[in-house]
C-alpha cells in the first residue's frame, strides 16, 4: 500500500476507537497503579464519540477524518488528556489538504502532532508521558519515509513496535507530571497509561493497513504481493 484514500483513512480511524473502545479495562488497570484510575473511561468516551463521528460524516480529504477524531476528543474527554490526545490525532491549525495519503503525508501529519503535543503538554522524552511512545514512532516513520523503500503498511508496522518499545521503556523513568509525579520514586515499574494508549493507537492503525489493500477491501492472501 502506498497511498490511503479518504475512505480507506475513515475506516482505519475506526479501528483505531474500537481498539482504544475494547481497551478500557487494561488502560484503568494501567492508569490505577500511578493515577486516579479512570484514564480507559476517558479514552472509551472520547473514541465512542471519534466512531459515531466517523460514520456519520462525509469526508471529502483524508485529513478531515483526523481532525474530527482530534476535535471529538478534546470536546469530550476533558482535562489535559483530552487536549494531548485531541492534538496528536489534529495536528495543528496548518494542516495539509489531499484526497489520498501518502507516507510523507502522515509523516508531516504527526511530526506536526508530536511539535504541537510537546508544545501544550511542555513534555519531552523520559518524563514519563504519551511522548515517551509518539516521538519514537514518529521518528520510525520519517526514517522509513525517508528511505523511499517502504510502503504505508510496513512502516506503520515499524512505529506501532517504537511505540510499544517507547511505553514500556516509561516503567524506567519518574513522572514529571500529573498524579504520579507525586509518586517519586514509587511510580518506577509502571507504563504510563498515556504512552500505552499511544502505542494501541499505532497497532491499532499498522494491524489495519497490513489487513487491507489501498480500496479498503481485505487482501487476499493467495494473491496479495508483500507491502513493501
Amino acid at each position: 500500500m502506498r497511498v490511503m484514500t479518504v475512505e480507506d483513512v475513515r475506516r482505519m480511524l475506526l479501528a483505531v476507537a474500537e481498539r482504544i473502545v475494547a481497551s478500557q479495562n487494561l488502560l484503568c488497570a494501567a492508569d490505577r497503579a500511578i493515577g486516579d484510575g479512570d484514564h480507559g473511561l476517558g479514552m472509551r468516551r472520547g473514541f465512542t464519540a471519534a466512531a459515531e463521528r466517523l460514520e456519520g460524516d462525509g469526508f471529502d480529504d483524508a485529513f478531515v477524518p483526523f481532525r474530527s477524531v482530534g476535535d471529538c476528543l478534546i470536546s469530550t474527554m476533558g482535562g489535559a488528556s483530552g487536549v494531548l490526545f485531541g492534538v496528536l490525532f489534529r495536528g495543528d491549525v496548518e494542516a495539509e489538504s489531499s484526497h489520498t495519503l501518502s507516507l510523507d503525508e502522515l509523516t508531516r501529519h504527526f511530526e506536526r502532532s508530536l511539535a504541537e503535543v510537546c508544545r501544550r503538554g511542555r513534555a519531552q522524552t523520559g518524563d514519563k508521558t504519551l511522548v515517551d511512545a509518539l516521538e519514537p514512532a514518529v521518528r520510525s516513520l520519517r526514517q522509513s519515509a525517508d528511505s523511499g523503500e517502504v510502503g504505508l503498511a510496513s512502516a506503520l508496522r515499524a512505529a506501532a513496535s517504537a511505540a510499544r518499545s517507547g511505553a514500556e521503556a516509561t516503567k524506567g523513568y519518574v513522572a514529571r507530571f500529573g498524579k504520579a509525579r507525586t509518586l517519586g520514586e514509587r511510580a518506577l515499574g509502571f507504563v504510563d497509561p498515556g504512552a500505552l494508549s499511544t502505542a494501541i493507537v499505532f497497532e491499532a492503525m499498522a494491524d489495519w493497513a497490513e489487513d487491507h489493500d489501498g480500496q479498503g477491501r481485505r487482501r487476499d492472501p493467495a494473491t496479495s504481493s508483500t507491502d513493501a
